[in-house]
């Protein structure tokens, strides 16, 4: 069980609580997840690892700050933060988890602030995998 997922265009602009969708999957080990939902979903229990890094530019327009959570079953499990100015106006946010998941249970990734400006091109991603 493994996949991975980019997304293949910007996010101009995010809703507190959105799902980010990584739509572009290039791999989906098992079928777990949804390039369409943005949710995986365990096909068999078992410790997961998961990773999510996002690319974030910031502009009068745009939030300065950026947060994503992953989340487990709609309870927060990490929390990836940046803050931006104009002096650092683009940059990148990384970071990992271990669940513990049974089968059917679902990880997302969730913006935590309205109006970020994430961008795709590959450079956003999130990915995970069956450890044991």
């Amino acid at each position: 069980m493994a996949f991975h997922a980019s997304l293949s265009s910007n996010i101009l602009g995010t809703t507190q609580e959105q799902t980010i969708v990584f739509d572009q999957v290039d791999t989906n080990l098992g079928g777990g997840y949804s390039g369409t939902t943005g949710v995986f979903t365990a096909p068999v229990s078992g410790t997961y690892v998961f990773s999510l890094t996002f690319y974030m530019y910031y502009s009068s327009s745009y939030s300065s700050a950026g947060e994503l959570s992953i989340m487990h079953n709609n309870v927060q499990s990490i929390r990836v933060r940046l803050r931006l100015d104009s002096n650092v106006y683009e940059g990148t946010a990384s970071g990992t988890t271990v669940l513990s998941l049974n089968k059917g249970d679902q990880v997302h990734v969730q913006a935590d602030r309205a109006n970020m400006f994430i961008d795709g091109r590959k450079l956003s991603f999130f990915s995970g995998f069956l450890l044991s």
